[in-house]
């Protein structure tokens, strides 16, 4: 027995030269064995009185408790709650689970004991009401059931959660009075007015608030004229038809027309403008890739920008990008002395490329992802325009219907006809074979030059086109 000990004194010792003491003896504690720990404790440089005052305490423990005291000392919080669970310590697993944010590791452990498990979900429902994670935090709170704190998290979490908050107000116990439940639904309401939820708030208005005329508005705000329509006949309402849904059909019929004049405006400017900043980039590079010097003034919107493909960029024009000279030396040293690239002239380049800096890449860039983004804006009106020419078509209102529906069928149409050109489709295989990246040399590019070497990659990479559906007139309404 002797011997043995002596062979386990030196392979400890041998093995405390070879690896790292401090793991050593976490990994000896995390096995349970106070001997082990103990041992490799004494073969290093550590106190005496670091570790047997706790060593001693350890052994005076009962086998799960020491089990957790270990796991807690390293850290391993779940293991150490899964002790306290064993030990059936409940209120100190509470304490806990709180320090350490275990509650999903604790409801699991607690999952076929109702009492405690609604302790902890109460627990864990506060925790995530502070963390401001209220949609979560009602779940839990409703869950209880506790109605006032889940009507308070619901709200709270916005106004797409109007039916849940409703239900718990009106699930409360006692109820609560109708003036707080009116009180209530006019807040529901108008967050979902500010949303643009329309439907949702013609519901609420309706079901809470009790007023038809309002109902009826809200719908023809949000272009659901059949709803309104529909309302106002089984509420045997028809003078809200004259009153309420025809100014709706004709105030929807001037925002529609007003938006799709402005998108056929804008392409009108924007296609062209690319056009040319193309023509530029062939006839004149470095006035493209460098910019007009004239000032940095801003492209408004309307004549908006995003990266385009067909620029080819001209090695021997473009060496400060490709970390080469004319005669083969590298210009890293050469451009810190002239002008050290710093943050402040990257974010003035950043901010050059935000606002399409006029006569330059950026702006290209700018103008091609503001095509994308009004194509985008256009096909997400379709169905509010589809709406809007049948509540026309019912009313009797055909000549306007014919004009909506037509605007819509000119800008698709302008739509279609751009994206080939803009986001050149057949160039598509010749982008993807272009390379890009670092320059000769590996060299690349810091502070504002960085940013123009990204905007010229990211014209050069392949863009998938934005899809335009096919559009299907109303037979109805003729040609």
């Amino acid at each position: 027995m002797q011997d043995e000990g002596r062979l386990a004194d030196k392979a400890v010792e041998h093995i405390c030269f070879l690896a790292d003491v401090n793991r050593l003896y976490e990994n000896a504690l995390g096995l349970y064995n106070l001997e082990l720990a103990l041992l490799v404790a004494q073969q290093s440089q550590k106190d005496p009185r670091e570790y047997l005052p706790f060593m001693q305490n350890l052994q005076e423990m009962s086998d799960l408790r020491r089990r957790f005291s270990i796991d807690d000392y390293l850290s391993r919080h779940t293991k150490a709650l899964s002790h306290l669970h064993t030990l059936d310590a409940f209120e100190e697993l509470q304490t806990y689970t709180q320090k350490h944010s275990l509650y999903k590791f604790a409801l699991g452990l607690y999952r076929y004991n109702p009492s405690q498990h609604s302790t902890l979900t109460a627990l864990y429902a506060q925790h995530l009401e502070s963390k401001s994670k209220f949609k979560e935090a009602a779940l839990a709170f409703e869950s209880l059931p506790n109605y006032p704190k889940a009507t308070s998290c619901y709200l709270s979490s916005g106004p797409s959660q109007w039916r849940e908050t409703l239900y718990c107000a009106l699930s409360q116990s006692p109820p609560l009075s109708g003036s707080s439940i009116k009180e209530l639904a006019t807040s529901l309401y108008d967050a979902l007015i500010e949303s643009k939820d329309y439907f949702s708030a013609a519901t609420v208005q309706l079901d809470y608030l009790s007023s038809i005329d309002n109902a009826v508005r809200t719908f023809c705000k949000g272009y659901y004229f059949a709803d309104a329509m529909h309302l106002v006949a089984l509420k045997s309402a028809p003078s809200l038809l004259e009153s309420v849904v025809d100014p709706g059909l004709g105030d929807a019929l001037a925002s529609s027309t007003e938006l799709l004049a402005e998108c056929k405006a804008q392409l009108l400017a924007q296609v062209p403008r690319i056009r040319e900043l193309r023509l530029k980039a062939i006839n004149d590079p470095l006035a493209f890739y460098e910019g007009e010097r004239g000032g940095d003034g801003e492209i408004p919107d309307d004549v908006s920008v995003a990266a385009s493909s067909r620029v080819s960029t001209n090695r021997s024009l473009f060496t400060r990008y490709t970390g080469k000279g004319s005669q083969g030396q590298s210009l890293g040293t050469a451009g810190s002395n002239v002008s050290r690239a710093t943050s402040k002239n990257r974010r003035r380049e950043e901010r050059k490329r935000a606002r399409g800096k006029k006569g330059s890449v950026y702006e290209e860039e700018y103008l091609v992802a503001s095509v994308g983004r009004l194509i985008e804006r256009v096909e997400s009106v379709r169905d509010e325009v589809g709406r809007l020419v049948e509540g026309c078509v019912r009313r009797g209102m055909w000549e306007r219907a014919r004009a909506i529906e037509g605007s819509l069928a000119d800008v698709l149409d302008m739509c279609r006809g751009c994206v080939p050109e803009v986001w050149g489709v057949e160039e598509k295989g010749k982008q993807e074979g272009d390379g890009g990246g670092e320059g000769e040399g590996g060299y690349r590019a810091v502070g504002g030059d960085a940013v123009l070497q990204e905007s010229i990659e990211a014209a050069g990479k392949r863009k998938d086109p934005p899809v335009i559906a096919a559009f299907e007139r109303l037979a109805l309404l003729g040609t």
